[in-house]
């Protein structure tokens, strides 16, 4: 795996401080993220180190998205089960939360994937017919 693209501590000035007790998790998911980015533009034919090399611009761009998507990942508390709303009341007072992400997934919004060049690209390098026989043993293309 390789490096990560945002440190613990880009995070938590871009999004707000991370306590101690997060930071393991804070650092896996930022790792994570950053090497499933490197995985797409590896499949995309393109290296994401040699582009975040040269250009600045990109470098932070993919920093964005990778902290997008770890605060994401860490909105939803990890001790709640994975739901759409979650309610509490205690006598008069109650509250009541609706989650974005109820699962704490790590993802990354197609947007993003499309500022990095990643999304919204398909080519075919070849298509080539092969004749078959179909379920009923007749040739078909």
């Amino acid at each position: 795996m390789g490096a990560s693209y945002a440190t613990v501590q880009d995070l938590s000035l871009y999004w707000r401080t991370i306590e101690t007790s997060e930071t393991d998790r804070a650092n896996d998911l930022l790792s994570l993220a950053s090497s499933r980015l490197r995985l797409y533009a590896s499949n995309s034919g393109f290296s994401l180190d040699e582009k975040i090399a040269a250009d600045d611009d990109y470098k932070d761009a993919v920093k964005w998205v990778v902290m997008e998507a770890v605060k994401r990942a860490m909105s939803t508390p990890i001790d709640v089960p994975p739901v759409d709303s979650y309610s509490q009341a205690a006598g008069p007072y109650s509250e009541n939360y609706k989650f974005t992400n109820p699962s704490g997934d790590l993802w990354f919004k197609k947007a993003e994937l499309k500022t990095l060049g990643l999304s919204g690209v398909q080519r075919a390098v070849s298509i080539s017919p092969i004749t078959r026989k179909d379920i009923y043993g007749e040739q078909s293309l």
